[in-house]
């Protein structure tokens, strides 16, 4: 089903489109070689569903696309990697600092950056695209979970 294609077919797209996808990638990802990454992306695309000639639309979009799932994979990888983060050091104490770790990720969270960053709920909105009525909500519930866990262990003491 599929017809072979030619190296001068691959050739005559690079020539024509391969600059475009290039600078259209390049000023979504800011790098090089990212952008050269995309490229290839691009043209394997093409060639996978290669029939019909493609227009220089087509061309943008599928390299739009495909740098926006990009961006949209290196942000959930780099929230992953920084989803258990909190510092080695806590003024809090080291003990109110293991009882942090107990909570969800999301609440503590929340409580990271409001007690001990300082920030207000309108900003912590803005850092975790929430709304600030969504924040405050979330920081009650997760003062309510943190009180839960400390509660129980002053009943493990006694």
């Amino acid at each position: 089903m599929y017809r072979q294609i030619s190296d001068d077919e691959i050739r005559s797209v690079l020539i024509e489109y391969g600059n475009l996808i290039y600078r259209l990638s390049l000023h979504y990802l800011k790098c090089q070689a990212d952008a050269e990454d995309i490229v290839q992306e691009v043209i394997l695309t093409y060639l996978l569903h290669y029939g019909k000639h493609k227009t220089k639309s087509w061309f943008m979009k599928v390299t739009i696309n495909k740098c926006l799932d990009f961006l949209k994979k290196r942000k959930r990888i780099a929230n992953e990697a920084d989803e258990n983060i909190l510092p080695d050091t806590s003024p809090l104490g080291d003990d109110l600092f293991e009882e942090l770790q107990k909570l969800t990720p999301i609440n503590r969270e929340i409580i990271y950056l409001y007690f001990y960053e300082g920030y207000s709920s309108k900003e912590i909105g803005k850092i975790i695209h929430k709304s600030d009525s969504a924040v405050r909500k979330q920081l009650a519930r997760a003062k309510s979970q943190l009180k839960i866990i400390l509660e129980g262990n002053n009943h493990d003491e006694l």
